[in-house]
Formats: structure tokens, C-alpha cells, sequence
């Protein structure tokens, strides 16, 4: 998980506001999959090479900041989520540590 962010799996369900997408065919609660066929769908990309995008992977070589060169692999769009509140606020854990000192 980088930033708080982490991958949605294909089938897991998501809540927006109904009036947040306007020009996409989705209702305000939708599965994962269906936000990225509406979104192929709106780009035309059904049906063509660059559905592999939301898929496979299309094949490319990308140049990291971390790596000596060119390195060749896929590329795929995926959609992240990211919660408002962490699922364990820090005040747990302190409590969790104070109980823990406590017991030695």
C-alpha cells in the first residue's frame, strides 16, 4: 500500500455520489469491473488492442528511477482506494503498547 492507496480486486463494490459520472454508463454503486468496462466503453477501446490496458497488460519498457535502463514488461490501469480514517488509528496502537509494557 503506497500513500494509503491499495488495489481494488475486479469483484470488490464501490459507492459514489450518482451524479459523479456523468458521461459514464454506471450507477452510483457498481463492482469494480463494471467502472472499467464503462470506462472502455466511453473510449471506445472495446474490442481493440488497448482493452489489454484494463486486462493482461499491454507489452512496454519503462525507465525507473531505481533501475540501470530500459526495462521491458506490461502496464495495466487498475483502480486504488485509499480510506479517509486508517484501519488501525495510532491510538490503538498506543493503547496495544501500553498494555503490552504493563504485562512485562
Amino acid at each position: 500500500m503506497e500513500n494509503g492507496f491499495e488495489r481494488l480486486n475486479h469483484d470488490e463494490v464501490v459507492y459514489v455520489e450518482p451524479d459523479i459520472f456523468n458521461n459514464l454508463d454506471v450507477s452510483g454503486t457498481f463492482k469494480v469491473h463494471d467502472l472499467i468496462s464503462a470506462i472502455k466503453q466511453y473510449l471506445g477501446a472495446e474490442g481493440t488492442t488497448e482493452e489489454s490496458l484494463y486486462s493482461q497488460g499491454l507489452d512496454c519498457e519503462v525507465l525507473k528511477f531505481s533501475a540501470e535502463g530500459w526495462t521491458k514488461g506490461k502496464v495495466r490501469l487498475s483502480l486504488e482506494f485509499c480510506p479517509d480514517e486508517p484501519e488501525f488509528p495510532l491510538e490503538e496502537i498506543y493503547q496495544q503498547l501500553e498494555k503490552m509494557q504493563s504485562q512485562s
